[in-house]
């Protein structure tokens, strides 16, 4: 009996102790499964846009950038642990709008998680990337390294000025994450952190032109064509000014438009205005500035100015064969 108490005494201990380092080893490996890197600042653009573009479409950033928070998968299994999160809340030095300093004039946008999943994010209010919807599509589970995503929207505005628009957002983040060993939660590992995102959009000017028709009608002779009173409508960016000029046609001799058929001329000219005769041209003297429109003249506001003209048959020019004479005048505007 004592000889065999003595075999029984060390395996107890050796069988214990080898147990022992296993669970160790369990420990020691999970703590790295789960961490957070914190990017102190990062950008997001939406490139260069036309205030018409902002005034009827949705812009949104050049690319899905990284939100400032790079982590690290979970282990399968663990994904949907109700106790788990990484979660950010933001808020806005412009209180969800891009500005332009020089303006004041201002663009609202809107925050996503996923915008292709609508997973949108209010300022102010935490949101959770480790849910349902995001897990797989991000890559939440595996072991790889995640760049945590944020996109961003801009919501249409009319009527805004040329520049640069910009915000920044501060993203507090905080995380609680399984330490796993063989599918179970041994610990929890958590942190925080804060990053700033910095938004920009620089609106470039644009200009719309509705210039109509002219038609003098029809008459035996010269003399008999009646003068036609037209108004070209401009339209630019919010505060760009512009000069607006009307070539001299396809068939001018010098300064004198003439219409064409098979050869033969019709001389015409376009004014300025109602009345007098100050040519409208394209050169020099001959534009017409925004300040001198007709309707709603000074600096473009952003909603449509108007400059009339006068056409005119020229008198003293014999009648040519009878025909239809056209021409084309190019509206050019310079901004």
């Amino acid at each position: 009996m004592s000889l065999g108490n003595l075999e029984d005494t060390p395996k107890r201990p050796k069988h214990c102790w080898l147990i022992g380092l296993i669970l160790l080893a369990l420990v020691t490996i999970s703590p790295n499964a789960w961490a957070c890197t914190i990017s102190p600042s990062v950008n997001a653009t939406f490139g260069n846009v036309s205030s018409f573009a902002i005034g009827s479409t949705p812009q949104t950033t050049s690319a899905q950038p990284n939100a400032g928070a790079v982590c690290r998968g979970a282990i399968l299994g663990l994904a949907i642990v109700s106790s788990q999160w990484i979660r950010a809340t933001l808020s806005s030095v412009n209180q969800g709008q891009l500005v332009n300093a020089a303006s004041s004039d201002a663009i609202p946008y809107r925050i996503f998680a996923l915008a292709s999943q609508n997973e949108e994010i209010f300022l102010n209010t935490t949101y959770n990337y480790f849910n349902s919807v995001l897990i797989d599509l991000l890559g939440l589970v595996g072991s790889q390294n995640v760049a945590i995503p944020m996109e961003f929207r801009t919501q249409p505005t009319a009527n805004i000025s040329a520049g640069t628009y910009t915000d920044t957002l501060t993203v507090n983040w905080n995380w609680r994450i399984c330490n796993a060993g063989l599918f179970i939660c041994l610990s929890f590992r958590t942190g925080s952190g804060t990053s700033s995102i910095n938004l920009s959009l620089t609106v470039t000017p644009d200009c719309s032109i509705q210039s109509p028709d002219v038609d003098f009608g029809s008459a035996p002779l010269v003399a008999g064509f009646n003068p036609v009173t037209r108004t070209i409508d401009i339209t630019c960016t919010k505060g760009s000014d512009y000069s607006v000029g009307l070539s001299d046609g396809q068939h001018a001799a010098g300064n004198i438009r003439r219409m064409e058929n098979s050869g033969q001329y019709l001389d015409y000219q376009l004014y300025k205005g109602v009345t007098g005769n100050n040519r409208w041209g394209n050169g020099g003297s001959e534009r017409r500035a925004s300040s001198t429109a007709d309707t709603n003249p000074g600096t473009p506001s952003g909603i449509p100015q108007g400059f009339t003209y006068r056409a005119e048959i020229l008198p003293g020019q014999n009648t040519p064969p009878p025909g239809t004479y056209t021409d084309m005048i190019v509206v050019d505007v310079i901004f």
